[in-house]
C-alpha cells in the first residue's frame, strides 16, 4: 500500500499538530521539509497534510485524519485532483524507473504552481523525495522556493537533509520525524522479534517485512554472522521474494549495523563511514535498474569485506 492510500497514522503527534495548526490557521510557510529515516512515515504525513489543505472531510481523532471515501482523498490517491501534484522519479525512454528526478520533471512543479487553483483555494505539491533530485533538478526546485506563488504549499519528503542543498533547507520549515516507540509500534501490529529489531521504530519497514515471513529472521541471522563470516553472510539473502525489496532491506539493515559500529567506537569506523556512502551509491544504481539486485547484493558483500579488512 502506498503512502497516498494509507490513512492509519501512529505517533509523530507534535509534528502532525504543528502541520495541522498551520494549515487550519491559513497562515503557513509555503514549504515544509519533512525529514527522518526511511520508512518512518514522512510521505504518509505529507499526504495527510495535502488532504487537509485541499479540503478533505476530517473525521478525527487525530488532527489530520480524513475520511478514506472522501472525494478529495480519492482524487489525491489517484493523482487526479486538479490542485494536487506529486513529483517522483519518472520513467526513462525504456520504460524503466530513472535513478534520479530530472530538471525537466522538477520544472513541472513550478509550472503547476503558476496555474490558478481549480477550486479557488490552495495548490499543493509533494516531492517524494528531495534526495532523488539531481543537481539541475535541485536548482529548479530552489527557484520555486525562492519565488513561491501565493496560496501554494510544497511538501518535501527528505531522508538525509544533510545531503541536500543548504539553500533548499534554509527556505523550508523543517519537521523531523523520529522512529516510533515500542508502544506505538505495537498499535500497528503484533510483530515478531526479528521484525521489531529490523524495523527499529519504522512502521513502513515493519509492515513490508511482515509480508514476507521468515525474511526478517534471516537478515538478523546474517547480521549476527558478519563479524565471523564477513560479506558471505549476506549472500544467502539474495533468493526468493521481491529481490529489489529484499536488497533495499538488506542495505538498510547493513547501514544500521555500520552506524551502530561507529557509535560503539569500532576502530574501523572511518572505513565503515566510507562504506555507508558506497552502499547509498549502490542503492541508486539498483533503484535505477542499472544493476541487478542479486549482483548489487554480491557487490555489497565485497565492499563490506574490503572495509572490514581496512587498517585500524
Amino acid at each position: 500500500m502506498t503512502a497516498a492510500e494509507t490513512f492509519t497514522f501512529v505517533g509523530h503527534d507534535a509534528a502532525e499538530r504543528e502541520l495541522a495548526g498551520a494549515i487550519d490557521s491559513g497562515r503557513f510557510h509555503h514549504a515544509w521539509l519533512i525529514n527522518g529515516p526511511r520508512g518512518v512515515g514522512k510521505a504518509t504525513l505529507a499526504f495527510r497534510a495535502a488532504r487537509a489543505a485541499l479540503g478533505a472531510r476530517r473525521i478525527g481523532p487525530r488532527p489530520l485524519d480524513a475520511a478514506p471515501d472522501d472525494i478529495v482523498a480519492r482524487q489525491i490517491a489517484a493523482q487526479a485532483h486538479p490542485d494536487f501534484f506529486l513529483l517522483q522519479r519518472g520513467l526513462n525512454e525504456r520504460g524503466k524507473l530513472r535513478r534520479e528526478i530530472t530538471a525537466e520533471d522538477a520544472r513541472s512543479v513550478g509550472a503547476f504552481f503558476t496555474m490558478g487553483s481549480a477550486s479557488g483555494g490552495l495548490r499543493v505539491a509533494i516531492i517524494d523525495s528531495v534526495d532523488d533530485l539531481n543537481r539541475h533538478a535541485a536548482n529548479a526546485i530552489l527557484k520555486t522556493l525562492e519565488e513561491p506563488p501565493p496560496r501554494t504549499l510544497l511538501l518535501l519528503v527528505c531522508h538525509a537533509p544533510g545531503a541536500i542543498l543548504p539553500t533548499i533547507r534554509s527556505r523550508c520549515r523543517r519537521l523531523t520525524l523520529r522512529p516510533l516507540h515500542d508502544a506505538e509500534m505495537a498499535q500497528l501490529g503484533d510483530f515478531d522479534a526479528p521484525t521489531r529489531t529490523l524495523a527499529a521504530g519504522r512502521p513502513g519497514r515493519a509492515l513490508t517485512l511482515e509480508a514476507e515471513p521468515g525474511f526478517a529472521s534471516a537478515v538478523v541471522d546474517a547480521l549476527g554472522r558478519l563479524e565471523k563470516n564477513g560479506g558471505a553472510a549476506l549472500l544467502a539473502l539474495a533468493g526468493g521474494g521481491d529481490r529489489a525489496e529484499r536488497l533495499s532491506f538488506v542495505l538498510d539493515a547493513l547501514e544500521d549495523w555500520l552506524h551502530a559500529a561507529a557509535v560503539r567506537g569500532d576502530p574501523r569506523a572511518n572505513a565503515y563511514a566510507a562504506l555507508y556512502s558506497e552502499l547509498e551509491a549502490l542503492r541508486a544504481q539498483a533503484d535505477g535498474l542499472d544493476l541487478d539486485p542479486g549482483h548489487a547484493l554480491a557487490r555489497a558483500a565485497l565492499l563490506f569485506d574490503r572495509a572490514a579488512a581496512a587498517p585500524t
